[in-house]
């Protein structure tokens, strides 16, 4: 006779494989596990939003949106929406310091602030910069808008529209002091030399300076990186020879809050880059003589297009043995008897001839 307290392990173990049985049994037939809730497609916020004063305008620049909150491509987007809020400097809210008060910020911003504009089909096309958006605030008619006898802070902010016209969350929120663009820059002077345009200014009050170069005087980019420069002389290695170049300067005034007050651009300047600099001359020439033929080796130059090669022996006037030479070396197979001084030179694409490397050979024995 099993006693009841032996056999009570016994049948909650047969419950236990039971169970495990019928739940196989049950996905073996296919039956369904409750269906999960749909994904809704929303963008995801903006947070690399940013803003500079130009001249007049406020500069606003954010990376076109791509994706949704759960990493999906996002290939249909909208529109999007720019929020602007004006408010008095003393009565701003400190910068967000945790989630909670981005929020409560956010809420502000659309709550006191206005839907200044937004860009859908052909708006977002014009706005588009690569792989940025860009959006230009007319400040002049800003500060008509919202005229006042205090500083004034402007509060700015995107979201987008994506998915039947659903909002996304509102991106970052960048402020900008409105100020007086400071002057430009005066006695722009341009010099051309062997290793670029060099350039000198004086500085308006000892701000730095932003550059900025056009091919035709029109097209106008910045050059000189995201830092602006803050001596009086810079030295253009990039631009190419063999063009005409046309330079202008602004002043950059930093705020302490970060921003940049970027001044409206002083007179331009035109320069003819010829190309008249001929490459640097070869170096580590040698003259190995072998029985009936010296070979000649060099280090090949950064600039050369091709070499020449010229012979000189026993007092003679130089002979030209080869043009054209496109690697960096070459065989004279007909030296004359004596000793031969020979010269290497570089050519450039625009025929500008290096100075001469040499070296010397004697049929037999090197010198």
């Amino acid at each position: 006779m099993i006693h009841p307290s032996a056999a009570a392990p016994r049948m909650a173990l047969r419950w236990t494989v039971f169970a495990a049985a019928a739940l196989a049994l049950n996905i073996a037939c296919g039956i369904k596990s409750p269906p999960l809730p749909p994904v809704i497609r929303v963008a995801d916020p903006t947070r690399d939003l940013t803003v500079v004063q130009e001249n007049r305008e406020a500069v606003l620049s954010w990376s076109y949106p791509s994706s949704t909150t759960s990493g999906e491509s996002l290939h249909d987007l909208e529109s999007v929406e720019l929020w602007r809020a004006t408010m008095n400097v003393v009565e701003a809210p400190p910068k967000a310091e945790n989630v909670r008060d981005r929020d409560v910020n956010r809420q502000l911003l659309v709550s006191t602030g206005e839907l200044v504009a937004v860009l859908d089909g052909a708006g977002l096309d014009a706005a588009t910069r690569g792989s940025k958006l860009v959006w230009l605030d007319d400040l002049v008619t800003w500060s008509r808008e919202h005229p006042s006898d205090q500083p004034q802070m402007i509060w700015y902010a995107v979201r987008s529209v994506c998915c039947g016209g659903r909002e996304s969350g509102l991106s970052n929120i960048v402020r900008l002091i409105p100020e007086t663009p400071p002057p430009p820059p005066t006695d722009l002077a341009l010099d051309a030399e062997r290793e670029g345009i060099r350039l000198t200014w004086v500085p308006h009050a000892e701000l730095p300076v932003i550059v900025e170069r056009s091919p035709d005087g029109a097209d106008w980019h910045p050059i000189t990186g995201s830092k602006p420069l803050s001596t009086g002389e810079w030295l253009d290695r990039s631009a190419e020879q063999g063009r005409d170049w046309n330079y202008r300067l602004r002043s950059v005034h930093q705020q302490k809050a970060g921003q940049q007050i970027i001044g409206a651009p002083g007179p331009a300047l035109e320069i003819d880059y010829p190309d008249i600099y001929p490459p640097a001359a070869p170096v580590d020439l040698v003259c190995l003589p072998e029985n009936a033929r010296v070979r000649l080796l060099w280090r090949a130059v950064a600039d050369a297009d091709t070499y020449r090669v010229y012979r000189e022996t026993n007092g003679q006037a130089s002979k030209v043995l080869a043009t054209d030479i496109r690697s960096s070396k070459f065989e004279d197979n007909a030296p004359p008897p004596g000793t031969s001084r020979y010269r290497v030179t570089a050519v450039d694409t625009d025929g500008n001839e290096s100075p001469a490397a040499t070296c010397t050979a004697a049929r037999g024995s090197p010198q």
